[in-house]
């Protein structure tokens, strides 16, 4: 491809959108035509559909380059080997032009000085290629097209899907050969699963790092860090710019944001962890709260490493709980714990066997 100069036709529809930026698996439908023509240099022109090609485009190409060719945003499922082929169609026939279905290859000396298309003849090539999103109904089928080739490009390399018919993977995720991918995942962005990852059923992650071993089991992870052998979910919520350590048990019902968990932590069930940095080997018990917002503005906690913080607390920040430090269950903290003390904040109950209004009591 190291003679060949491209050129893209951006075509607008208004039933689609502009099929330059409209975006398909990760990407725009311009940036995926791109891709098609490999190394070579391209000029993304306005189509104006009144206007013959050559006319549009002459002006564009490089003269240093033996071929130009001419592709359109609104064919994204055109590959590069289709492109190769339609190249060496015009060089083994020593041909001025060659028609594809949609789009052309021209000498580039004859474009610069032609006006008019001087050919009829099509060439037809891998015609999946060339299915064009000028309806809604035609940009379903091309992304359908377009999730089986990826997944297909994944399978090859050794990724195990347990049902391609409901699992979506981006252009930009980059997934580890023995990564096991169950049913309904949904991975956008520039996500990357490293080896021996499960992804059980019904994840969506954008943007996400999971650690080897780590295990992923319906939950939602954005722009955030799992680490190896962490095991995350069901129904756990992980909000942007989190990290999690490695060997963590990050369980159901479960929201972290913008936090950082430390090595062998466990936060198993209904628990918000929110703007806090915890260390290592922490338990947090079921409907911990740690409460970052004062209705102005955000603070952050910091915990040290083995903590143990009881269920039902709130954690009222800032405070800071020191290493060893144990929290009563349904403790209101707004004070800082010292290392290895035991804190409990909260009223001392009190029962009133004689009250009258409790219904259930027995008659006298």
């Amino acid at each position: 491809m190291e003679n060949v100069f491209g050129i893209i036709l951006k075509v607008r529809y208004d039933s689609v959108g502009d099929t330059a930026s409209t975006e398909l698996l990760g990407k725009t439908m311009l940036d995926w035509v791109r891709l098609s023509l490999g190394e070579a240099q391209f000029a993304a022109v306005e189509f104006d559909e009144n206007l013959e090609v050559p006319l549009q485009v002459k002006h564009y190409a490089d003269a240093s380059k033996k071929y130009t060719v001419v592709l359109y945003s609104d064919t994204p499922l055109i590959t590069k080997k289709t492109v190769v082929d339609a190249v060496a169609v015009a060089e083994n026939g020593n041909l001025n032009v060659v028609r594809m279905t949609r789009g052309y290859v021209f000498r580039t000396a004859f474009l610069q000085t032609c006006e008019k298309l001087y050919t009829e003849n099509t060439h037809y090539f891998a015609e999946e290629d060339f299915l064009t999103a000028n309806s809604p109904h035609n940009f379903a089928l091309i992304s359908d097209v377009m999730r089986n080739r990826i997944l297909r490009y994944h399978s090859e390399r050794g990724v195990r899907f347990s049902d391609l018919g409901t699992t979506v993977v981006e252009g930009d995720v980059a997934i580890a050969a023995g990564v096991e991918v169950g049913p309904q995942n949904i991975l956008k962005g520039k996500t990357v699963v490293r080896e021996g990852a499960k992804l059980l059923y019904a994840n969506v992650i954008e943007d996400g790092i999971i650690g080897e071993g780590a295990e992923i089991n319906s939950s939602r992870i954005y722009r955030s860090y799992i680490g190896e052998r962490t095991k995350v979910g069901p129904f756990a919520y992980i909000r942007p710019d989190s990290i999690i350590g490695p060997d963590c048990r990050i369980g159901d019902f479960v929201e972290i944001k913008k936090s950082i968990i430390g090595t062998g932590c466990k936060v198993s069930h209904l628990s918000y962890v929110g703007d806090c940095e915890m260390g290592n080997e922490c338990n947090i018990g079921c409907g911990v709260v740690f409460v970052n917002y004062d209705g102005k503005d955000k603070f952050r906690s910091k915990v040290g490493n083995r903590v143990f913080v009881g269920s039902n607390s709130n954690i009222i920040a800032p405070v800071v709980l020191e290493d060893g430090s144990f929290i009563a269950a349904g403790s209101t903290l707004t004070q800082d714990v010292p290392a290895g003390g035991l804190a409990i904040a909260r009223a001392r109950q009190v029962n009133k066997p004689e009250w009258q209004g409790n219904k259930f009591a027995p008659k006298q």
